[in-house]
C-alpha cells in the first residue's frame, strides 16, 4: 500500500502543469455546471426539489431573474417561473442560463486572481467530474425509466387518434410517433441506461460517448419538432462532452492514425487512512443504491397511480359528441365559435374540448369528483397561475388549491356532470357569469379499432402497407 501511495505521488510530481487556458476553462466549466445542477435542474433531485419548494431557493431565483429580465433586458411581459418542474424553454429559463453564465464568468475571474499560482487542478478535477458523472448518469437513467414504464410517451388515446395530422403541433406529432411503440421506448431506454457506465471511472469515456450519441438524437428531435425543452438536453450534451475531452486526442489518434491507444483512468485521490478508503467505497455504494432503488420504486408508484387514475375514469372515458350546448337558455348553433363540438375524457396524453375548426381547450377531470374543469390557452393559464403565485406566494395550500383559486376568480370554468345513461353525459356549470348546460353523447368506438393500433409488427409484407 505504501508503495502504491509513493507511486501516486511520483506521478503527480512528474505530471506536466496545466496550461493557462486549461485552468481558466476548467474554472468556468466547473462553476457553470454546478450552478446548473443547483439552480436549474433541481426538479430531478429530491433534495434540491424540497429546497426549491419549501426553502428559499424559489424566492431567491424569482427575485434575481425578475430583476435581470426587467432591468437588463427590459422585458415588458410577465416572466413565468418553472414551478411545474419542467424544463420548458421559457423566458425565465433563458434568463437563468444568462445569469448563471455571468456568475460563472465573474467567479472565474475572481478564482483566477486568487489562485493564479496553482499549477493544476487534478484533485478538484476528480471531484468535479465525479459530481458530473453521477449527476448525468442518474438524470439519463431517470429518463430511461420513463421509457421503460412508458410514462414520458403514453399510449395513444382518443385525442391523438382523432386529430388530423395537419392539425397536430410538431411536438404532438413527435409524441404520437414515440407513444405508438413500447418496443421503441425500450430501445431508447436501453440507450439512455448506458449512462450508468459513467458511475465507474474505467468506463467513463465509453459511457460519455454513448450518452453524447443518445443526447444528439434527443437534441435533433427537440429542435426539429419544436419540443419545449431545447437548451436542457444541449446542456447535458456539453457535460458529456466535457467528460470526453480529456481523451479526445487519444480517441482521434485511435480512429485516424492506427496507433495503439490506451485511455488512462482518472486518478483518484490517495487516502492515507484505511477508514477513509472504506468510507469512500461505502458512500459510493449507498449513493448509487439509494438512487437506483428509489428511482425504480418511484416510477413503479407513479405508474400505479396513473393506472388507478385511468381506471377511476374508465366509466366516463371516451370521445363525446356535444349534442346540445345551452347558454342562459339560449341554444348555440353548430356554427357558433363558443360552442363545444367534442369532449374527450380519460386520455393519457390530453383531455380536451374541441371547438369549431378544431381549436381546443384543456380539460381536467379529478378522479374523486364528478367535476370537469376547463382551461384556456396554456400560455394564458400559466400567466394566471404566475399572478396567483406572485400575489399569494408558494405554499402547498396555494399549489394544491390553484384550481379553486382560479375558479373563484373566474379564470377557469368548472362543470358538474352526471350520466343520463351508459353513453350520455349532462354537464352544468358557469362560463364567466353565464349558466351553461351541455349534453354530450359518447361514440360507440373501441380505441383498438383504429387502423394505427390494429396494424402491428409483421415479418412478411407482400406489399407496402402504406395506407
Amino acid at each position: 500500500m505504501k508503495a502504491n501511495e509513493d507511486a501516486m505521488k511520483r506521478i503527480a510530481a512528474t505530471s506536466p502543469s496545466w496550461k493557462r487556458y486549461q485552468k481558466i476553462a476548467f474554472r468556468f466549466v466547473t462553476l457553470f455546471f454546478i450552478l446548473f445542477i443547483i439552480f436549474l435542474d433541481w426538479s430531478v433531485n429530491p433534495v434540491l426539489s424540497k429546497l426549491y419548494y419549501y426553502g428559499p431557493l424559489s424566492t431567491l431565483l424569482d427575485g434575481v431573474i425578475s430583476w435581470v429580465g426587467k432591468n437588463v433586458f427590459q422585458i415588458p411581459y410577465l416572466i413565468i417561473s418553472p414551478y411545474d418542474g419542467e424544463h420548458n424553454d421559457r423566458t425565465y429559463v433563458y434568463l437563468l442560463y444568462f445569469t448563471m453564465a455571468v456568475v460563472a464568468v465573474l467567479g472565474t475571474i475572481v478564482w483566477s486572481l486568487l489562485d493564479r499560482k496553482r499549477q493544476d487542478y487534478r484533485v478538484l478535477y476528480y471531484w468535479s467530474t465525479a459530481i458530473l458523472r453521477y449527476y448525468l448518469a442518474f438524470t439519463m437513467f431517470l429518463f430511461a425509466l420513463y421509457k421503460f414504464f412508458k410514462l414520458q410517451f403514453p399510449d395513444l388515446g382518443y385525442y391523438t387518434l382523432t386529430t388530423q395530422l395537419g392539425d397536430m403541433s410538431p411536438m404532438h406529432l413527435a409524441w404520437a410517433f414515440f407513444g405508438y411503440s413500447y418496443e421503441y421506448n425500450v430501445f431508447m431506454g436501453i440507450a439512455e441506461s448506458a449512462s450508468l457506465l459513467l458511475l465507474f471511472r474505467r468506463t467513463t469515456t465509453l459511457g460519455a460517448i454513448i450518452t453524447m450519441g443518445t443526447l444528439a438524437n434527443v437534441i435533433a428531435v427537440n429542435y426539429s419538432y419544436d419540443v419545449h425543452a431545447k437548451l436542457y438536453p444541449t446542456a447535458l450534451f456539453f457535460i458529456a462532452l466535457f467528460l470526453v475531452l480529456k481523451d479526445a486526442k487519444r480517441i482521434f489518434q485511435f480512429f485516424f492514425t492506427g496507433k495503439a491507444i490506451a485511455l488512462p483512468v482518472i486518478k483518484t485521490p490517495v487516502f492515507q487512512k484505511p477508514w477513509m478508503r472504506i468510507s469512500k467505497s461505502v458512500l459510493k455504494i449507498m449513493v448509487i443504491g439509494y438512487f437506483l432503488i428509489f428511482s425504480v420504486a418511484g416510477n413503479i408508484e407513479y405508474q400505479k397511480r396513473s393506472e388507478e387514475m385511468v381506471q377511476a375514469k374508465s366509466e366516463y372515458s371516451g370521445l363525446y359528441d356535444v349534442t346540445s350546448f345551452v347558454v342562459n337558455e339560449d341554444t348555440l348553433s353548430l356554427e357558433d365559435p363558443l360552442r363545444w363540438r367534442q369532449l374527450i375524457i380519460g386520455d393519457r396524453i390530453l383531455e380536451a374540448v374541441r371547438f369549431k375548426e378544431d381549436s381546443v381547450a384543456f380539460v381536467n377531470v379529478p378522479v374523486d369528483k364528478k367535476v370537469l374543469r376547463v382551461y384556456g390557452d396554456p400560455i394564458d393559464l400559466a400567466e394566471k397561475m404566475q399572478e396567483v403565485y406572485n400575489e399569494l406566494g408558494i405554499a402547498d395550500s396555494i399549489y394544491y388549491g390553484m384550481d379553486s383559486i382560479l375558479i373563484a376568480r373566474q379564470k377557469i370554468s368548472s362543470f358538474n356532470f352526471e350520466k343520463l345513461d351508459a353513453n350520455t353525459l349532462q354537464l352544468k356549470g358557469m362560463i364567466k357569469n353565464d349558466a351553461v348546460h351541455i349534453t354530450a353523447r359518447r361514440r360507440p368506438i373501441d380505441i383498438h379499432d383504429f387502423r394505427l393500433l390494429k396494424r402491428r409488427f409483421h415479418w412478411i409484407n407482400e406489399a407496402s402497407y402504406f395506407y
